[in-house]
């Protein structure tokens, strides 16, 4: 049996990259692979014999009080006893020190990407950001940039969410066997009607749900919409960047569009969609994905925006993101056919059972495991 430790760098409450990480370990209890994940905190809920939480609860309110202080504390807690496991599997956060103190122990590190490489991830939302004459508005710098390069030098495998995360590492010099393809997945017992099925209406529609950002194309979403002329109402779910606010406004105003900063019931948002349209810039795999195929709806999406899981004119149709004519296009071509919705909406309904976190996990755990043995074995040959 392989042990694993995992360590995630902020508190795990099972939602956004924190139900990416649970979900996946969770899985990982059986004769083949245990797996314990240290965290700085998290939710009850998330609470089990396999999760250590570093920060002790009753000092939780004075450690969250300093941003670095709970990361830290999951570090060190980490390195502590990694002597008695086998491999690591790192997440995103994770101080270059700290990569460095693992790799001296010659054991298998794991690290999680969850977008593109950042090199490559900037370019593309500069250029973005150019297009609609607002400054950038992004996180990644030069110095995250460095230390993202740092860190894959000393690190043995990626999982990477997507053919496009593998591809921009691929072109950053990254080996290819340090690649490992993997997808995201999602959780049906957390919709309990997903199979609702919605009546059709005379009036469609289309949904977008994530950070109204940039990244996501929300602007070209917008654009294309107007230029659409469709019967019936854009329905964006997800808090608005400041840049999106100031450029787009006079769309945001249209009566045709509504915005809401979030859904207290999200499964509701879906099933009251005929389709979903996602044609984000600079992605991994989107969660939202995986949801709103799991409740039947046809996929509208950039190539990065499909995760690779969306497979053009099967569970939707693939686009170039700045091909606006060609939105309008598809937009128009869902909206006037609820026959093409409902083939493409089965066909995504049926595709999204084969990415529930129990198969993804069970995929990812072939990978740690075929991996591990081979560099044991090579280890051993040298």
């Amino acid at each position: 049996m392989l042990k694993l430790s995992a360590l995630f760098p902020i508190h795990c409450n099972d939602r956004a990259i924190s139900h990416v990480f649970f979900s996946v370990c969770k899985e990982w209890q059986n004769s083949e692979l245990k797996a314990r994940m240290v965290v700085p905190s998290c939710d009850r809920p998330c609470r089990g014999s396999y999760i250590v939480e570093a920060v002790p609860t009753l000092l939780t309110k004075v450690y969250y009080r300093f941003p670095s202080w709970p990361k830290n504390e999951a570090e060190k807690r980490f390195i502590k006893d990694f002597k008695d496991f086998d491999a690591a599997y790192l997440w995103p956060g994770i101080s270059q020190e700290t990569v460095k103190i693992l790799s001296k122990h010659n054991k298998p590190i794991f690290y999680e990407r969850v977008n593109s490489y950042q090199r490559q991830a900037k370019r593309v939302l500069d250029l973005a950001y150019f297009s609609l004459g607002v400054e950038s508005q992004h996180q990644i710098t030069e110095e995250t940039i460095r230390v993202e390069e740092e860190k894959l030098k000393v690190v043995d495998f990626l999982f990477c969410p997507s053919p496009t995360v593998v591809k921009s590492f691929q072109a950053a010099g990254v080996s290819e066997n340090k690649l490992l393809l993997t997808t995201e997945g999602w959780a049906p017992e957390r919709f309990p009607n997903y199979q609702f099925d919605k009546a059709p209406s005379e009036e469609v529609n289309v949904l977008f749900l994530g950070s109204a950002c940039v990244r996501k194309g929300v602007h070209l979403l917008l654009q294309a919409w107007e230029k659409a002329g469709i019967k019936g109402k854009l329905t964006i779910f997800g808090r608005l960047e400041p840049a999106i606010a100031q450029t787009c406004g006079h769309l945001l105003k249209r009566s045709d569009v509504v915005h809401f900063d979030y859904a207290l019931d999200y499964s509701y948002a879906y099933r009251q969609a005929d389709f979903f349209a996602f044609p984000s810039l600079e992605e991994g795999s989107a969660l939202v994905i995986y949801e709103a195929m799991g409740h039947g709806l046809p996929i509208l999406a950039s190539p990065v925006g499909g995760g690779g899981v969306v497979r053009d004119g099967i569970e939707g149709i693939i686009l170039e993101a700045y091909d606006i004519d060609a939105w309008v296009e598809g937009l128009r071509k869902l909206s006037n056919s609820p026959d093409l919705r409902a083939k493409m909406g089965a066909a995504a309904r049926k595709r999204a059972l084969e990415f529930t976190w129990q198969q993804v996990a069970a995929r990812r755990r072939e990978q740690i495991l075929q991996k591990t043995n081979r560099l044991q074995l090579t280890t051993a040959n040298r």
